[in-house]
């Protein structure tokens, strides 16, 4: 067989084994010819795709030469009302660079579904896959379909041998807790898999822990949209479903696996389809019925998870290359500016201390509750500093004197005698009465670090823009010290913070009321500003000290979670934020290098969990979603849900 230049035929014969773990997409194809068994093999750079023959065509993907090589052992596969059929390619033939394969999978009642695959070398190292399905001959007694394509990582893959990518979902070897409603998924499932349209990217990745073997798999040019009536655990029929959902198939062996279109869920079955724990999502079977998809296949040596992590993200963002926008930001940020000025209230309006309110409802903007939080989501200082530094820059008296009323109350008021801040408020609207001070900010008891160094760091911002106004605020200043003392008197002997604070004392101490230290982080950045500000070295050694705390379990373990203090200790994207201002902070202050790849590895984490490419709004569904915007650039904020927000606007 004459192949031009990407073909290479040879025999394999009895010999060739396909076991164990086989390194990304090594295709295998198998063809007959003369009774021999033959190979087909497309080359992208050092790697190459085999389709071998024998019996029927599977394929190898393979990176490198002598490396180890994934297999694709029944790349047709079907779901037809919940029945598995799969098979291997009936033909594979290459010209000018493509790799064309197909075959036909008949459904138990007749229904023929016909594959036409064609693979191309799109840059080193990576093949696309492009994929049609086509329905003939449907019979009455099938009704639905999914198709499927899942790279194996071995035959006798070990689960546990290898660390996982899912952008916002999963990181080496965690999972998403489970809540009530939403996404769950448990280390004993056989199969994980997550619709596209909740990832900020549709892309999957695996590592294996000892060769460093990585395989990625990207849904490309997809279009996820859908309609209103996708919603529940029945399942689904329809031709509008373009969403897929990717992830990882521990069935038989472990695989890379995407599933068109998109159905998800966790439950122990051998199906995709079980009675329960399952949101099916099908086409519907009826002759002359089409669906396509394209898919990148990855296969590579990474010397680490961050470096595998990075590698399949960048893919995947280069994939989709999602435009940069032209905004004007001068103007949302004086409209923002505005927005606070508008909301803020104080004795005029006859409450009892200045503040914003905490949540004003859309899109009517009414007020939906005044009670103040210091940081986090309240930022209640931190929105008053961007008063007063606008304020005083732009000559708006008007707006620096309201965000002075609302620090000074804080800096005079929230602080306990031996530091420890109070960081929620619910004001009084009734004369003579003051408001009171909440016992905790936090679905975990007491006071979080993060609520109140966010806060104390906006108090500290306003003290020092004073000053370079010559406006000193020495009882700002002393309200930063008190908080900065307790921290240094506070810190565990392994350099670490707990991630709340009981607010009253009990033996004379703040006790944890959330024993986790994964949030020592949120208070790096205040602990070292707070020693530019005084030249007191015991601030800047107690940031050292919960850094190099930070570096060992959070940066080495690639482990950032907690910061979003009203979900369970999960992981988050604000957590990669917080990391990403602590080893920036502490490279600033020291110059040590290692704090700046600790920065960076930070940085790349909490980039993944950026939406990157468009998911539309459901067209049917309720309005409110302006027409035309899109959604790159918001970020889904923790494991567990899709809720999302605007984060990265930081």
């Amino acid at each position: 067989m004459a192949l031009k230049l990407l073909n290479r035929v040879q025999s394999f014969g009895a010999r060739f084994l396909v076991k164990g773990f086989f390194v990304f997409f090594a295709l295998l194809w198998l063809m007959i010819e003369g009774g021999s068994a033959q190979e087909t093999v497309l080359f992208s750079g050092e790697a190459k795709l085999r389709a071998h023959a024998d019996g029927g065509s599977y394929l190898i993907l393979q990176a490198a030469p002598h490396r180890m090589a994934q297999e694709i052992p029944h790349p047709l596969q079907l779901e037809v009302d919940g029945v598995r059929v799969e098979g291997r390619y009936e033909f594979a033939t290459i010209k000018d660079g493509v790799l064309s394969c197909g075959g036909t999978l008949l459904s138990a009642s007749g229904t023929r579904f016909i594959f036409r695959d064609q693979y191309r070398a799109s840059r080193p190292e990576i093949f696309e896959l492009s994929r049609e399905v086509f329905v003939a001959d449907a019979q009455p007694g099938d009704v639905s379909f999914n198709s499927a394509f899942q790279i194996s990582l071995g035959q006798e893959a070990d689960f546990e041998k290898h660390e996982y990518f899912v952008p916002a979902v999963w990181y080496r070897t965690n999972f998403a807790p489970r809540i009530a409603g939403e996404l769950a998924s448990d280390r004993n499932d056989r199969v994980f898999l997550f619709r596209e349209d909740r990832l900020p990217l549709p892309v999957v990745a695996a590592r294996h822990l000892e060769s460093g073997t990585t395989v990625a798999l990207v849904h490309t040019g997809a279009d996820p949209s859908t309609f209103a009536g996708d919603k529940g655990l029945d399942r689904v029929v329809d031709e509008r479903l373009q969403f897929g959902s990717i992830g990882v198939c521990r069935r038989g062996d472990v695989s890379l696996m995407f599933l068109f279109p998109g159905s998800e869920g966790e439950k122990n079955r051998t199906s995709f389809a079980s009675p329960r724990g399952w949101a099916l999502r099908s086409h519907p079977v009826h002759s002359g019925f089409i669906h396509r998809y394209k898919l990148s296949l990855q296969s590579s040596q990474t010397s680490s998870y961050p470096a595998a992590v990075e590698q399949a993200w960048r893919h995947a963002f280069d994939v989709y290359g999602p435009k940069v926008r032209p905004v004007n930001l001068p103007a949302a940020f004086n409209g923002l500016l505005e927005t606070l000025d508008h909301y803020a209230v104080g004795k005029n309006e006859g409450y009892d201390a200045p503040g914003f309110p905490f949540s004003v409802l859309l899109p009517d903007g009414q007020v939906r509750a005044y009670n103040y939080q210091m940081g986090f989501i309240g930022r209640q200082i931190p929105n008053a500093f961007f008063l007063i530094h606008e304020g005083l820059e732009q000559g708006r008296k008007e707006w620096s004197e309201k965000g002075e009323a609302i620090v000074d109350f804080w800096a005079r008021e929230s602080l306990l005698p031996d530091g420890f801040p109070r960081t929620w408020y619910d004001p009084s609207r009734e004369v003579g009465k003051r408001g009171h001070w909440r016992a905790t900010d936090n679905r975990h008891g007491g006071i979080a670090l993060r609520v109140a160094a966010t806060g104390m760091e906006g108090l500290l911002a306003a003290w020092n823009k004073m000053r370079e106004h010559q406006q000193e605020r020495p009882g700002w200043l002393a309200a930063c010290r008190s908080f900065g003392d307790w921290l240094v008197a506070n810190q565990n002997e392994d350099g670490s913070y707990h991630l709340a604070y009981e607010q009253g004392l009990t033996a004379g101490k703040h006790r944890p009321t959330e024993k986790s230290k994964a949030t020592t982080s949120n208070s790096i950045r205040y602990l070292i500003e707070l020693a530019q500000a005084t030249n007191d070295g015991r601030y800047l050694q107690a940031a050292i000290r919960a850094g190099e705390y930070c570096f060992e379990q959070v940066h080495l373990n690639y482990f950032y979670a907690g910061s979003v203090i009203d979900n369970p200790v999960t992981l988050d994207r604000e957590s990669g934020q917080e990391a990403l201002s602590a080893f920036l902070a502490l490279h600033d202050a020291t110059k040590e290098k290692r704090w700046l790849s600790a920065a960076v590895q930070a940085a790349v984490y909490t980039a993944t969990w950026m939406v990157a490419y468009e998911v539309p709004a459901v067209a049917d569904g309720p309005k409110g979603f302006p027409e035309g915007r899109s959604v790159v650039g918001q970020t889904l904020i923790a494991t567990g849900h899709s809720s999302a927000d605007l984060g990265l606007a930081f």
